[in-house]
């Protein structure tokens, strides 16, 4: 007799590992995208002070803008990251 989490079952333990995989993927996938997003972030910001303040953005205003980018850029990333990880995985482990 099996308890449903074993590998002679099959189905309840594949359920697992694509629960687990998923978790896991979105996670690198989320801190793959940070990096880029947070780039692109703090130049549309910076270019947006400086055209609007017309003068050069002074390192105390990068530093506050860098704080802001950051969560802005991580809340994004895991966002995208675990919507298109679960389309994807819904795509092509239909349950």
């Amino acid at each position: 007799m099996t308890t449903g989490f074993c590998l002679e079952s099959g189905v309840p333990f594949f359920n697992l590992m694509i629960t687990f995989w998923y978790g896991i993927t979105s996670f690198v996938f989320a801190a793959v995208l940070f990096f880029p997003v947070r780039k692109l972030l703090m130049a549309i910001n910076i270019n947006r002070i400086q055209n609007k303040n017309k003068r050069a953005v002074t390192e105390e205003e990068v530093l506050a803008l860098r704080k802001k980018v950051n969560i802005i850029a991580a809340i994004i990333s895991v966002t995208f990251a675990f919507f298109y990880n679960k389309f994807m995985i819904v795509q092509f482990f239909p349950s």
